[in-house]
């Protein structure tokens, strides 16, 4: 999904002229509404706030017949946070097949 800029005079969709890219993170662009012609503007945006994922094998979802929310709810099990998987993989700990472990994580 691209970025949309909103003319705030008019409301159509803005359109870039030009662009370039100061930083690693940040762009700036020159951008004009097509629709009205009222409007010329700098646009800056700067990526912030970053996270990498940690994606993890989840082989246990091969055995799954529903999706893991649904399991949840009949099961009255909670999967692990993401802090809690990321804890697990660096203490070297296998990841719990939740709906096939006899050990119940306690609901919060």
């Amino acid at each position: 999904m691209a970025l949309e800029i909103k003319c705030p005079f008019c409301g159509g969709k803005c359109n870039i002229r030009t662009s370039e890219r100061p930083t690693l993170l940040t762009v700036q662009a020159k951008i004009y509404c097509q629709n009205c012609g009222t409007l010329q503007a700098d646009f800056v945006g700067q990526l912030t706030n970053i996270k990498r994922a940690l994606f993890i094998d989840c082989n246990e979802a091969e055995r799954w017949s529903k999706t893991e929310k649904e399991q949840i709810q009949e099961d009255g099990k909670r999967p692990l946070t993401n802090d809690e998987r990321i804890a697990q993989f660096r203490a070297g700990k296998e990841q719990p097949d939740l709906f096939h472990s006899e050990e119940t994580i306690p609901k919060h």
